[in-house]
Order: structure tokens, then C-alpha cells, then sequence
């Protein structure tokens, strides 16, 4: 059963990938200003996404997130697994972010650990938003390396926080998926008519809750390695969509498969010179974990996308 259907605005998060593990602690880079200002942007679309998927944010004290190839960010066709973190407690003073909108407490280092493995996030702290700690590639975060947060499936993952004199320390398990969504149709640079319904569909995740996504797409017909013809080529230089053209529907069960109207399509590419179009479905698996400080949320995310060009 669909639980929403709409138009939406996207959101600020655009190509964060964070990529693979080490077998040894990562130990983060604290130099670019720049990055913090972005992955704090980063963090409030993505705490507005989970929002709008049915965390019961308003009310959480922290909220604590891992995911992989999730839909709001491959937006470059790839075949690597793509992996994300991000961990924020709330305090009580308001920030200028309208879902980041308390002031990020200091919960002293918090690592993701993992057989084998152990990865130090990145702690951020801002004069106006307080500390909030992700792992994000650059340029929205400080990894340059490929391999920080590998999947494995069926894999407990431990948020060990060591805490501070405002957060007592916690470990917070969250398990991942057996397997990760993947779009199995239409393939990827797939030509389809805006005249037909479009079915998408996949494969993986859990059981429950899916979200789907519609946009336009705006890129230039390179191929990867800059030749005609390939829709894998790198965006052009107007290839976000306009802020009110995306469909995002949640879906209350993991059916596999979903298919928007001609109708939607039409409507979606009127007036606009678009000439793909991208499909994204993901899954956020919510939880609660109590704490001294209140109820603390958690998603376990993951995703897949598919570009498709648009007939002519």
C-alpha cells in the first residue's frame, strides 16, 4: 500500500559516497572548513529525509545512522558499494538548520566497529551548530580513502561512543541488510518512452517500508571516457533538477516492484529540457536505543539508482 505520493523539493545531499573498510583505525583529517559547513548541510537533509520516511525525529535526543548506495546519493552510475555514517545528539539551544535544530552535543569519539575492523568518525564542531561527526567523502566530508565502511551482510555494526561530561558513553548495534537493494529493470542508460508507464524493478532489503524516487535528469552524452553516446559520462553543467520536479512515494512493504503512469512522467518532464531520467528506491530501517539523555534513533540505509535516457 502506498503511503505517500508527492512532488517534492530535493534536498542539499548530492554525491556523498563513502567508500569500502581498513582493518585498522581510520583516524580523520581536521583541516577543511569548507567540508564542515557542507557535511553539516548534509546531515540536516539527511535527518529531513529520514524525517519524511517516518522517524519520529522531532522528539529524539540523537539520531545515529549507517548506510550504503543509499537513493538520495549516487548520482554517478558505479558498481562499488557505496557506504555513509553520521551520528548527532541533540542539546537544548536552537540552531539557524531547520532539522539540524538543536545544538549538537559533544559525545566524545565514536568509532564503527565491525569484524575485523574499526573506523574513527570525523567530528565536526561549529560555533552556531555544536558537533555533530560523520563519515562523508570528500568534498562533503574528510576521507580521501577508498576502503572505510565495507558491507557485509547480516553484519552487526557497533557505534561505540566513549561519551563526555554531557553524554555518557553508549554502544549502539545496528545489524545490515542480507542483501542491498538493486534495480535489476530498467538497465542503466535504458532509452524509454515518456508516453508509456515505467516499471521499476529490484531486488534485496529488508521487508517493510521502501521509498521510491522519480527525477528528471539533465547530462551530457559522454561516454566514461568522454565520447559520444554513453549516459555514464560525467553531469552537464546544469544536471540537478528543477526543485519541484522529483516523486518520492513510500511504499508500506518491500514489494520489488513499482510503476509510475505516463501521466506522472508528462507531468514530471512538462516545460523542461531534460533529457534522462533517474529512478532511485531505498530503505531506511528505523530503531530506538534509550539513553540518559532520552530516546536516541537509528536507521540502517541502503539504496540503489538507475539513470535512463529519454526518447527522442
Amino acid at each position: 500500500m502506498k503511503l505517500k505520493i508527492s512532488i517534492i523539493f530535493p534536498l542539499l545531499a548530492v554525491t556523498l559516497l563513502l567508500f569500502g573498510c581498513q582493518s585498522e583505525v581510520n583516524s580523520p583529517d581536521r583541516n577543511d572548513l569548507l567540508n564542515d559547513q557542507l557535511s553539516y548541510e548534509t546531515v540536516d537533509s539527511d535527518l529531513a529525509l529520514m524525517k519524511d520516511g517516518g522517524m519520529p525525529l522531532d522528539n529524539a535526543a540523537g539520531v545515529f545512522s549507517i548506510g550504503w548506495n543509499e537513493m538520495f546519493r549516487p548520482f554517478i552510475d558505479s558498481t562499488e558499494v557505496k557506504g555513509m555514517a553520521f551520528a548527532v545528539a541533540f542539546g537544548e539551544r536552537p540552531t539557524d538548520l531547520p532539522h539540524f535544530r538543536k545544538f549538537g552535543l559533544d559525545m566524545g569519539d565514536i568509532f564503527i566497529n565491525y569484524p575485523g575492523n574499526q573506523v574513527e568518525m570525523y567530528k565536526h564542531n561549529h560555533p552556531s551548530r555544536g558537533v555533530a561527526y560523520s563519515l562523508f567523502e570528500r568534498p562533503f566530508g574528510h576521507h580521501e580513502s577508498e576502503n572505510l565502511l565495507e558491507y557485509i551482510p547480516n553484519t552487526e555494526y557497533q557505534f561505540e561512543v566513549t561519551g563526555s561530561e554531557n553524554f555518557t558513553p553508549i554502544t549502539i548495534t545496528l545489524t545490515s541488510p542480507a542483501a542491498l537493494i538493486n534495480i535489476t529493470i530498467p538497465d542503466f542508460g535504458q532509452i524509454i518512452n515518456p508516453a508509456e508507464d515505467l516499471t521499476i524493478n529490484w531486488e534485496g532489503g529488508k521487508e517493510g517500508k521502501v521509498g521510491i524516487r522519480l527525477m528528471p535528469d539533465f547530462r551530457d552524452r559522454r561516454g566514461h571516457h568522454g565520447g559520444p553516446g554513453g549516459m555514464h559520462g560525467g553531469p552537464g553543467p546544469d544536471q540537478n533538477p528543477p526543485m519541484h520536479r522529483v516523486i518520492f512515494i513510500i511504499l508500506d512493504t518491500n514489494t520489488g516492484t513499482y510503476t509510475f503512469s505516463s501521466e506522472q512522467i508528462q507531468e514530471l518532464l512538462n516545460g523542461i529540457p531534460a533529457n534522462g531520467l533517474r529512478a532511485e528506491v531505498s530503505q531506511m530501517d528505523f530503531g530506538q536505543v534509550e539513553h540518559e539523555n532520552g530516546t536516541l534513533s537509528t536507521a540502517m540505509r541502503n539504496g540503489n539508482s538507475v539513470m535512463m535516457r529519454i526518447q527522442e
